[in-house]
């Protein structure tokens, strides 16, 4: 070791609690290697959020790590360094109560509870205290230079401590010293010229080589020794991978375990006496489950389930007839010929997870659940670390330059998604900048923000993952409350209290790294949807859908849903790229349907069309013999993350461990040099077997398109069960069924796209009212009713007294007196149309006087009897004409957000007359010629060519139907500025088919209004200046 290690060091991760911590723990690290560094110490404020990455990084830079945390309050501040084992768990009890509890004082947590740790400060108050109090074992006076250095070398000096020097470090080089100003500024919402002195570190706060620190510490050198010492001796830190099980009480885990499987499979495959092919099945897994000591996982999963029972399990989880017969998951692996090893086998180091699907709204239950059957510390929610990315950076760069907003607006939302290029370069040569002049300080701004990509921003949730211990997860990691709190329906808090929800400092890869195992609760809006409709047939029609005895599959109505692509609303199958290839396929059966789904992923798009052709009719061979049987469900293309696996057993003769080891490199964040390594193996096994290069290159090719999103056979499957449930429903109820897509907002598309298919599906659209409509939107027969839950400036105050005080209301007096609403609330109800049932035959102008001249000094929650006035109070209301049509245009998109009364398009009929687009349904008839269509976009795709040139996929609604297009890059250079907006647009183009599929291949486009100034055609302008009629936010082009 080097005569000194810098033991005081902050990270980017300080950033997670507002210190502005200025480098990453890569350039940390090379720094220290750089300055003949061996050791070096990771002490961010108040977390350990860093440590899992701390430790690869130390290894990768073939450092020596040392553990520890800068806890600081108002007015003490401390550096912990964990010695042991015993020093990380008090480390980690020490951080979790800094955020937890609310007078928290470093010296009263450390004086009853340091075992293990080594304690540095230069607050000599707080350092005097604990000397006092618990000993002075393990405490070190820290010296930093600057005012305040002399004072604490006395006290050492005085009390017999050892000093110990750093640096406080912040950031890796001198020059960094601007980025620490940036962030600190970012942090404190100021600009550059109004940051407080105060807010920022010392400029020398770098990490300074070992002979700059001895030059600042020319008359102490023990405090120099000191750090290398005191180096050598912290053993302590985080967990090292061993997985961590869950504990489930009252029984001998596997025995239960088994109990319960059996059970399972009795009522699951309906026979006492189970088959030889399910015994063996099951045995085998058990055996597995047995040496890995999984039984308890498995029983902690089945008692969360058991609480809640409407569920979808995903994920590899489904491939396991245990989780099958637990009832986790609900598609059986033998039907679907799903591989137990994709969920657990014996070489399996890192523990796997299980994904477990709730309704939206019930999800936070089986949270509550969790948290109140494993309390005492033992159960919390993994955290998210929110990472700077291109718009943030931009955007915050710019607020901290001091840009007006609007400005700072126009710019971020023109920022591709797709493309992945620096800042600067983007904003000078992107075709989405072309139209915008940016000088000024904009260069500056960009290349600052491309400096803060990939930095810590900010700590939020895993959208589910909840780990659980035997013990107490401070013994592994410090939590935190998340500012979530769930409402108690049950236990202490009941009934309009609510429940803290606690997080543990590592993402979800850290927390897979320490060897926590994950268990991931999620919110699934399709779930409820399904739910909702069932519960919506059964009061209307009084029929009881029941898929254990109703096969969708075998419908001949659902079947058409899929294979015609109307599956809009339809769960897992509804975006643009998953409706044409249900058309192009044909796909109506369920292992089609899992393919389909399991190949659109975002590298494989060459392969797509390569299975299309094959499946139907082209001859083809596998890519290898080798691979014939490995591949054939899925015509000789790798579909499933199995299918990575398996062709790297079969061709180049690795165990399944290492085959699962190129999959994870694929899909999960690892270091390149590991998916280069995995890329060596592969080579060279398959090469000793004799495989030609040729081949070897396209199949590895092939895996590489399972890089960054893909999916295993069992997530695909248990979604396309719920898939097919949910077009069950479209078959038959659409009314129902659409109304519970737009009730709990779950879709790919936003809420006036599932009107206007809807109406294409035949159903009227009835506006929201007072006695008609429910909070929720309805359906029933051939009729959609509006919900109130639609009216975007009704108070949530307001509708929750219109659905405790129930109709029906006869005049807008009695809906004032009975519901007590505020005036604004009114106005609402009246500009909605809402209240034209129960006007009396006034106007909506007479309704509005009333609300101002009569009812507008009542306060809400009043009834008639505590003084509400009613209409023989007041003079009648004067005669005040209707609003014409365009006003209440105007005020039905002021409060739904978009139009429902009509299709936008049906503004423009006189434009549109002159013009003469050929309408969606027409298209088929048109293929191979060149076309004018008018529409509003209602979603894009920005993608890459193998070029890496940006082009785009967008969706048009023209009323009759939706117009699928394809921009390719030479055109979309030209039209990109156009396309921030919703339209309507006229697009000229050639209309292609493929495997039945239309589509409309762009050469112009412009918006309709310039159509029409330019040719002098009669334009109606929308009920808003600039409105989004579709009720959705601008799309963001490539």
């Amino acid at each position: 070791m080097t005569d000194f290690v810098h033991l005081h060091v902050h990270s980017a991760y300080s950033l997670l609690n507002g210190g502005p911590g200025a480098s990453s723990l890569e350039a940390l690290a090379a720094a220290a290697v750089e300055r003949g560094m061996a050791a070096l110490a990771l002490t961010d404020l108040n977390g350990v959020y860093g440590a899992m990455d701390f430790r690869r990084v130390a290894a990768a830079y073939g450092l020596r790590p040392v553990y520890g945390a800068s806890l600081e309050t108002p007015t003490e501040h401390a550096v912990l360094l964990p010695l042991d084992a015993a020093g990380w768990a008090s480390l980690c009890r020490a951080v979790t109560a800094r955020h937890g509890e609310d007078n928290f004082a470093i010296s009263r947590q450390l004086s009853a509870d340091r075992t293990g740790l080594a304690i540095l400060s230069s607050d000599i108050t707080l350092l005097d205290r604990l000397a006092r109090e618990s000993g002075t074992e393990h405490l070190y006076v820290e010296l930093v230079p600057g005012r305040g250095r002399e004072a604490a070398r006395a006290f050492a000096g005085r009390h017999g401590l050892p000093p110990v020097a750093t640096n406080a470090v912040w950031f890796a080089h001198p020059q960094d010293h601007a980025r620490h100003r940036l962030l600190a500024a970012i942090s404190h919402n100021a600009t550059l010229s109004t940051l407080p002195a105060d807010a920022l570190a010392p400029r020398d706060a770098w990490l300074k080589p070992g002979p700059e620190m001895a030059r600042l510490f020319p008359d102490c050198p023990e405090a120099l020794r000191n750090t290398v010492d005191l180096a050598e001796r912290c053993g302590g830190g985080p967990p090292d991978g061993r997985v961590i099980l869950p504990a489930f009480a009252g029984a001998e885990a596997l025995a239960k375990l088994r109990e319960l499987t059996v059970l399972g499979a009795r009522r699951r495959y309906g026979a006492e006496i189970l088959s030889p092919v399910v015994s063996e099945r099951i045995e085998h897994e058990l055996a597995v489950i047995a040496a890995k000591h999984y039984a308890d996982y498995f029983l902690v999963v089945w008692d969360v389930v058991t609480h809640a029972p409407t569920h979808c399990g995903r994920g590899s989880v489904a491939n396991s007839i245990v989780s099958y017969c637990l009832g986790l998951t609900h598609v059986d692996p033998l039907a679907q010929g799903l591989v137990f090893e994709r969920f657990l086998n014996p070489g399996r180091r890192d523990p796997p997870d299980a994904d477990l699907d709730f309704p939206w709204d019930e999800r936070d239950r089986a949270l509550e659940y969790v948290f109140r059957k494993y309390a005492a510390g033992r159960a919390a929610m993994v955290a998210n670390h929110v990472t700077f990315q291109r718009k943030a950076a931009l955007r915050e760069v710019a607020k901290v330059y001091g840009r007006p907003a609007t400005e700072i607006t126009a710019l971020t939302k023109r920022l591709p998604w797709a493309d992945g290029g620096p800042l600067p370069a983007l904003l000078a040569t992107h075709p989405n900048f072309r139209s915008l002049a940016l000088g000024g300080p904009w260069p500056e701004i960009a290349s600052l923000a491309e400096s803060l990509v990939g930095l810590p921003r900010n700590l939020s949730l895993h959208p589910g993952g909840v780990v659980i211990v035997p013990d107490a997860l401070t013994n592994y990691v410090p939590v935190e409350p998340a500012a979530k709190r769930i409402d108690a329906t049950d236990g202490p808090g009941a009934g309009g209290g609510t429940l803290p929800v606690p997080t543990i400092q590592f993402e979800k890869d850290g927390t897979e790294d320490a060897g926590l195992v994950k268990i991931d609760l999620l919110g699934n809006r399709s779930l409820a949807v399904i739910r909702d409709a069932i519960a919506a047939v059964r009061e209307h029609e009084g029929v009881t859908i029941d898929y254990t005895s109703c096969d969708p599959e075998a419908d001949e109505p659902t079947r058409q849903v899929f294979r015609t692509g109307n599956t809009m609303g339809v769960f897992y199958t509804e975006s643009p790229a998953s409706r044409l290839l249900c058309q192009k396929s044909r796909a109506d059966t369920f292992d089609l349907l899992v393919l389909n789904t399991s190949i659109i992923r975002p590298a494989s798009n060459r392969y797509i069309n390569t299975y299309l052709a094959r499946l139907h009719g082209a001859p083809y061979e596998p890519p290898h013999p080798v691979l014939r049987d490995v591949l054939a469900e899925t015509f000789g293309v790798m579909v499933y993350q199995e299918d990575v696996v398996n062709v790297c057993v079969a061709l180049a003769g690795m165990d399944v461990a290492e085959a699962d080891g190129v999959r994870k490199a694929l899909t999960k964040k690892r270091p390149l040099k590991e998916l280069r390594g995995c890329e060596a193996q592969f080579r060279a096994g398959a090469a000793a077997r004799g495989v030609a290069p040729k081949v070897i290159d396209d199949v590895w090719d092939m895996i590489l398109s399972f890089s960054g999103y893909s999916f295993c056979k069992g997530h695909s499957a248990s979604y396309i069960q719920v898939a097919l449930q949910s077009g069950y429903l479209r078959a038959h109820y659409p009314a129902e069924f659409m109304a519970a897509v737009l009730s709990n907002e779950g879709g790919y598309y936003a809420p006036f796209v599932y009107i206007a298919e809807a109406r294409r599906m035949g159903l009227a659209i009835l506006p929201p009212d007072v006695n008609a409509s429910e909070a929720h939107y309805t359906g029933r027969g051939r009729e959609l009713r509006i919900g109130l839950q639609a009216l975007k400036r009704l108070s949530a105050d307001g509708l929750a007294r219109l659905v405790a005080e129930r109709r029906p209301y006869g005049s807008l007096e009695e809906l004032r007196w009975r519901a007590g609403l505020a005036p604004g609330d009114l106005r609402v109800l009246i500009q909605s149309g809402a209240c034209d049932g129960i006007a009396q035959g006034r106007t909506r102008p007479q309704l509005m006087w009333l609300v101002d001249a009569t009812l507008g000094g009542h306060r809400p929650g009043v009834s008639r009897s505590q003084g509400a006035l009613d209409l023989a109070d007041t003079a009648p209301a004067p005669p005040l004409a209707e609003y014409d049509a365009d006003r209440q245009l105007r005020d039905e998109y002021t409060v739904l957000g978009y139009l429902a009364s009509r299709h936008p398009m049906a503004l423009f009929a006189d434009t549109l007359r002159a013009v003469r687009p050929v309408p969606a349904p027409r298209l088929p008839d048109h293929v191979g010629k060149l076309v004018t269509c008018a529409g509003m976009l209602t979603t894009a795709k920005p993608v890459h060519t193998i070029r890496d040139e940006p082009m785009e996929f967008v969706t048009f609604d023209d009323g009759a139907g939706l117009i699928e297009t394809v921009i390719f890059p030479d055109v979309y250079r030209r039209v990109v500025p156009l396309l921030f907006g919703t339209g309507p647009y006229l697009l000229r183009g050639r209309v292609e088919e493929s495997y039945g599929a239309i589509t409309l291949t762009v050469t112009g486009l412009e918006r309709l209004e310039r159509y029409a100034q330019r040719r002098g055609l009669p334009w109606l302008p929308a009920p808003d200046e600039g409105a989004n009629l579709l009720g959705h936010g601008p799309s963001t082009p490539a």
